[in-house]
């Protein structure tokens, strides 16, 4: 998942407030920060895919073998 968060420099505080926001909700987000395009700021935001259960090597299956 990606997200750019786009604000002026009066705006800092709150664009802060949301990258924190987004890496304590979705946890280990790649962080860039650009100016290239004045007057505005970004803040580029990438989140790694969730892990995937099924690629496990490990047998998650609570149902006993005998019962199957």
């Amino acid at each position: 998942m990606k997200i750019t968060i786009a604000y002026i420099d009066g705006e800092e505080r709150e664009a802060v407030t949301l990258q924190r926001f987004a890496d304590s909700l979705l946890g280990g987000v790649k962080v860039h920060k650009s100016d290239r395009h004045p007057p505005f700021k970004h803040i580029y935001l990438t989140a790694r895919k969730p892990e995937n259960a099924c690629q496990r090597k490990q047998n998650t299956c609570t149902i006993p073998r005998n019962m199957v």
